[in-house]
């Protein structure tokens, strides 16, 4: 499955521009021209967004540019704005940080068109943001909509007008023609047999407004005429006479949106109401469980949801999720407010995510890993709608902190790069809840800890650590804690008895029981990190083939990732770094595939350390060494990208210190920090991770292995693979998991370097002693190398 987090995407358009061909053409030329900060004005239901992604369209054609749109319409705080502009330009920022400094290092230097989309709920904020991001970073360019222009410096306003409504001798007016498309899509075509004095009647109280025509196009289409729909709207009060009066057009609005929510039935209307409580969208089954009750029964929501999307009052995605307009979204939390049901309907949603993020906690070890971390991310603008209610109602802080520990089990956090944010909310929530040792705030510590450990930030989390000890006390079998012993042991005091702390915290997570599954499969994988960082050979080999059968056995492809990385710290620190190359590729491969940022950093880093070490052992070619620096050179500015300080991880910073020290003593300073600049001059990932599977590492095979070097059970699986028996089989026959057999596939290949089946038979029959049908039968067929495990000269074939 391909996911991950990148830039946010300008959308393809969904319906023809109507009336607004000048205006986005002069607009797009002023940003093209050097007017760096445009803001598209008016009304709500003018159609101001529509228009501003045409805008960034016809830029972005015209020039081969980076767009990137925030859409800004759940944003309330400043901080919540600056976090929404980092995940729309695709920074992944895994620092504590100043989210506005790290937009500023970013983009300083970077061409770019930013598009913020419903600025007027936060217009000081946003004013602010820009001001910052128009002098510290030259080469950015905003398109701004609101309902008012933001008052800054260098700021150019363009008024976006509703639709004309009256008509010239030539042409049909723009609002005519939108409404006759409209309710052309919905299924009614005008002809000339019907009111069409009616129908301008209905432009005309329009007032021009686009999401209005919208409307009054579905009720075209679902067989109203024009006459009936003139003599229900206001109540008929518009039609007492002849010469209508000009009206504000938020009224205008304001009275189709009321029209519109007149002619839905009881269910509907309550529905509509309800589901303004979400943020970002939703689906079926979270309407079904949040909005049910009092009135409407769960097995009616999918017909009262249908019928809304029918009235054009809620939009249906591609992907099952369901999205508001901002105005109607608006409406329906004035009418929640108004029958009394937001509070309660705030309480029902947080409770509802706040049961989601347990149930993604406590299934994500599956193969269903990445479609779970999707899931968590789809919600996340719910999951923070839930965390702020939580936090500004009394009675609910300890609710919002269960939540957030459930999501951090889930690791949401590092595959999308929101560690930051999660390290915002831990502190916020800890601070809004009694110091008392539960579950939840020893689990919500640890993963504070844990957060700050990740970012580098040693004292922090070495206070933190401290605040633990207090809490927890003299025990020392609450898992958690001790895992975080651990790992400060790890990863700031480079202390090998780190080792056995996190042995131990994995053996009493073993414990807890099945719903612990996962977290125990987490900690696995730091325990294997630090036998390869800390441990001898031996113990660095056992704990990450522990950990790679046990990630293979839950089938979650990225937790299978992290255990190559792991598998290949043991080659790397005992002689063997062209095997370790091969490990750290294997993760590297299904990292790319998944689209995750944060591996996918210590992968090609790792890539870095290892050829470095192949330089430094087998006497590598001058390309290979520079391919090292160039590495290393890159690894820096991804690193800088996601905020993480390496000088804060000791294994990692002395690893890449020893690989820099080697690189240079082999090319010398002048040519190795010439292809450090190329690395860091590389334009983007994609370039990184070419670099990183690319060069080929020629292995020698020992002389001096035999069949007596392996195990009898490795022994007696090359002796299979050489007779031809697929993995299923000989699993069979030895009464073992195909997980295990692909586990001593992978070792055996590191071993004896060969890189697929047929080489592995080759060797085996050329072993003294190995009867004459030990070969391979010319009449079976030829397996690729185990699945999820490495080639000496790449990833190995999925």
């Amino acid at each position: 499955m391909t996911t991950g987090r990148a830039r946010a995407a300008l959308p393809a358009p969904v319906i023809e521009l109507v009336g607004r061909e000048a205006l986005a053409a002069a607009t797009a030329d002023r940003l093209l021209a050097g007017h760096r900060m445009v803001t598209l004005a008016g009304p709500g239901g003018v159609g101001k967004t529509v228009l501003a992604l045409e805008v960034a369209r016809r830029c972005r054609d015209r020039r081969a540019g980076t767009v990137a749109v925030a859409h800004l319409g759940d944003t309330t705080r400043p901080d919540e704005l600056h976090r929404e502009v980092v995940r729309a330009v695709g920074v992944n920022d895994q620092s504590c940080a100043d989210p506005v400094d790290v937009l500023v290092d970013f983009l300083r230097g970077r061409e770019l068109l930013l598009v913020l989309d419903n600025c007027e709920q936060i217009l000081d904020a946003v004013g602010d943001l820009c001001s910052v991001l128009l002098e510290e970073a030259p080469g950015v360019r905003v398109l701004a909509t609101s309902r008012q222009h933001l008052g800054i410096a260098g700021e150019h306003t363009a008024l976006v007008p509703p639709l004309s409504v009256h008509a010239d001798d030539a042409a049909r007016s723009d609002a005519m023609c939108l409404l006759l498309r409209r309710a052309e899509a919905a299924g009614r075509r005008i002809t000339a047999d019907d009111d069409w004095g009616a129908l301008a009647e209905l432009v005309a109280w329009s007032s021009g407004l686009p999401l209005v025509l919208e409307l009054v196009a579905v009720r075209l289409g679902g067989g109203m005429s024009p006459r009936q729909i003139l003599d229900r709207l206001d109540g008929g009060r518009l039609l007492a006479t002849r010469t209508r009066r000009v009206r504000p057009h938020h009224r205008t609005l304001e009275q189709t949106l009321d029209w519109s929510y007149g002619l839905c039935s009881a269910g509907q209307r309550r529905l509509l109401a309800r589901i303004s409580v979400f943020a970002g969208g939703f689906t079926l089954d979270t309407v079904e469980k949040v909005c049910s009750g009092n009135g409407i029964g769960e097995h009616e929501v999918l017909d009262l949801l249908a019928d809304l999307v029918a009235q054009s009052l809620v939009q249906a995605g591609p992907d099952g999720r369901y999205h508001q307009l901002q105005p109607v979204r608006e409406y329906g939390q004035r009418r929640l407010r108004a029958a009394g049901e937001e509070q309660g309907l705030r309480d029902a949603h947080s409770a509802f995510f706040r049961d989601l993020a347990g149930e993604l906690a406590t299934t994500w070890y599956s193969p269903d890993e990445v479609a779970l971390l999707q899931r968590g991310y789809d919600e996340m603008p719910n999951f923070r709608a839930a965390l702020h209610h939580c936090a500004t109602t009394p009675g609910l802080a300890g609710l919002g902190l269960a939540l957030l520990h459930d999501l951090a089990r889930l690791r949401v956090q590092f595959f999308f790069a929101m560690l930051g944010e999660f390290r915002g909310w831990f502190r916020t929530l800890l601070d809004l809840t009694p110091v008392e040792p539960t579950p939840e705030r020893i689990g919500a510590t640890v993963q504070l800890g844990w957060t700050m450990l990740c970012q580098g930030s040693q004292h922090d989390a070495g206070v933190v650590l401290a605040q633990l000890r207090e809490l927890v006390g003299d025990r020392d079998d609450v898992a958690p804690a001790v895992l975080l012993e651990g790992a400060y042991a790890m990863l700031v005091e480079g202390d090998p008895r780190c080792i056995g702390l996190l042995r131990r915290a994995v053996d009493l997570f073993a414990v807890m029981g099945p719903e612990y599954r996962g977290d125990r499969g987490n900690f696995k994988l730091i325990w294997a990190l630090a036998a390869g960082f800390y441990g001898d050979e031996a113990t660095g080999v056992a704990a990450a083939e522990d950990y790679l059968a046990d990630a293979r056995a839950a089938g979650g492809e990225w937790a299978i990732s992290w255990a190559l990385w792991a598998r290949g710290l043991a080659p790397l620190r005992h002689g063997s770094p062209a095997e370790a190359v091969s490990w750290f590729r294997a993760g590297l491969e299904i990292q790319v595939g998944l689209r995750e940022q944060w591996g996918s950093t210590w992968s090609a880093e790792a890539i870095g350390w290892a050829l470095a070490g192949v330089a430094e052992h087998d006497g590598a070619s001058s390309d290979l060494l520079e391919t090292a620096a160039e590495l290393l050179g890159a690894a820096v500015l991804m690193r800088a990208a996601t905020g993480v300080a390496i000088t804060g991880l000791v294994p990692f910073r002395r690893e890449r210190e020893k690989a820099h020290a080697t690189v240079v003593a082999r090319l010398g300073s002048a040519r190795y920090q010439a292809a450090y600049d190329r690395g860091q001059a590389l334009a983007g990932r994609d370039d990184v991770y070419a670099l990183a599977l690319r060069p080929e590492v020629r292995r020698t095979p020992p002389a001096d292995v035999t069949l007596a070097d392996l195990s009898p059970r490795q022994r007696e699986v090359a002796v299979l693979v050489s007779q031809g028996h697929p993995n299923h089989e000989i699993a069979r026959r030895l009464h073992l998991s195909v997980s295990t057999v692909e586990n001593h596939l992978t070792a055996i290949f590191a071993k004896v370097s060969v890189t697929n089946r047929v080489e592995l038979g080759t060797w085996v029959g050329a072993q003294n002693g190995l009867p004459r049908n030990g070969l391979p039968s010319p009449g079976l067929p030829q397996h690729d190398s185990p699945r999820h495990g490495p080639t000496p000269n790449g990833p190995a074939p999925r």
